[in-house]
């Protein structure tokens, strides 16, 4: 089916929204100048019309093999992917990549709030249950209220395919139908336990052991006071999901999006104790962190000036719409910040997670190459790399 995108916003751009949903194509808005009123109207459309509307704020889908705003060459497969923020995913895809995506539907982050009441995420598992080419689903986005947790899980429940709950911040949900994941890394494992035909395991994630050797040598390094956790990310979702994974290890952690309004940072721009920061929030509207590296480049010089500081996490984007290079723009950084903390007698420890395949523009291989040249330890996921940071400033490993 054909698609249609939008990657501006006003009236013109919602114009022509709905003259392609009344033409039976699927919507793609990349931009994120839309009112809410303006997202439930066309979404009721798209869904009335038997149509997909992807967006608004579409940061990275994946339709019929086509890929849209910034995205990652992963295989072609079982698993359908439906998810509010384009970080999260972006992870989830190259998390499952062994196995492969048949379509990776980024919903918009609004989607799941209470006023556009989830209209999208229940017409994208419609269509991937429809989809012949799925066979296992998997649903991620923010915590959702009651109400809208129930429309999703009673749609859930319908499905003659099985699935996979994501709602980052949730506790208290439960479903005989789909497993809730805890983090991204989480909701992956169960999907592809699934497709093998394997019940999801329910458990603690501990440290890889080749991992626990790197951490004894990093902490071994660090300077008297050096304690705190800083994590610095392209996204929503990755922030999110590292806040929860380190709340758990190290206690209070403290953020520009935060898990808790009384964790907000008073200025997000200057970080505080065990932080992570979304760079994207602290951006212009127009600039995408995953393509303009300035943003997350200052940050990491300016966390560097913080004695305290421990551990700094980092997660690089590749993938078409990217940077065409951000290991070199990163590793620059990097080894100029672990000169200005050695200048202080201490030792900075970097940890990286990577959203990339083999099939990138950027070379997956090279650019954890230049990472690791610049004294970057590479993790296999972003909770992975929470995991670490927090072993490393908690002084223990079996974490």
């Amino acid at each position: 089916m054909e698609a249609v995108v939008i990657s501006t916003s006003g009236a013109q751009a919602v114009a022509d929204a709905r003259e392609a949903i009344c033409a039976g194509k699927n919507v793609i808005i990349l931009s994120k100048g839309f009112t809410v009123a303006e997202e439930i109207e066309l979404k009721r459309k798209a869904s009335s019309a038997k149509t997909i509307l992807l967006g608004p704020g579409c940061g990275t889908s994946l339709l019929y093999g086509k890929g849209f705003g910034v995205w990652n060459s992963v295989k072609k497969g079982p698993i359908g992917l439906i998810c509010t923020h384009g970080s999260g995913l972006r992870e989830l895809s190259c998390l499952v990549d062994d196995v492969g995506v048949s379509h990776a539907l980024g919903v918009g982050p609004r989607d799941m709030s209470q006023a556009v009441g989830a209209t999208g995420t229940l017409s994208a598992l419609k269509f991937l249950e429809k989809d012949e080419n799925t066979d296992v689903i998997v649903v991620a986005g923010p915590a959702p209220s009651t109400s809208i947790s129930r429309k999703i899980m009673d749609s859930i429940k319908n499905l003659r395919k099985p699935a996979v709950m994501c709602f980052l911040g949730a506790t208290q949900l439960k479903s005989k139908k789909a497993p809730l994941a805890k983090t991204l890394e989480e909701a992956a494992d169960f999907a592809l336990s699934i497709h093998r035909g394997e019940e999801p395991r329910l458990g603690t994630y501990t440290l890889e052991s080749e991992h626990e050797i790197v951490i004894e040598q990093e902490r071994a390094k660090l300077g008297y006071g050096q304690r705190y956790v800083r994590g610095l990310y392209s996204g929503w979702m990755l922030c999110t999901e590292a806040q929860i994974v380190l709340q758990d290890l190290i206690g209070t952690v403290r953020s520009n999006v935060p898990l808790k309004p009384r964790l907000r940072l008073p200025d997000p721009r200057s970080s505080r104790g065990h932080a992570c920061i979304d760079i994207g929030a602290l951006e212009s509207p127009t600039q995408q962190p995953a393509v303009n590296l300035d943003g997350q480049r200052m940050r990491i010089l300016k966390e560097a000036r913080d004695w305290e500081i421990g551990t700094l996490v980092l997660d690089v984007v590749l993938g078409h719409g990217a940077h065409p290079d951000p290991s070199q723009v990163i590793s620059e950084a990097v080894s100029e910040a672990k000169r200005i903390v050695e200048k202080n007698m201490g030792y900075l420890s970097v940890i990286a997670s990577i959203a990339g395949t083999k099939g990138d523009p950027q070379d997956l291989t090279s650019q954890r190459r230049k990472l690791e040249r610049a004294g970057v330890v590479i993790a296999r996921s972003n909770a992975s790399a929470a995991r670490m940071a927090a072993a490393i400033v908690q002084r223990k490993s079996k974490i």
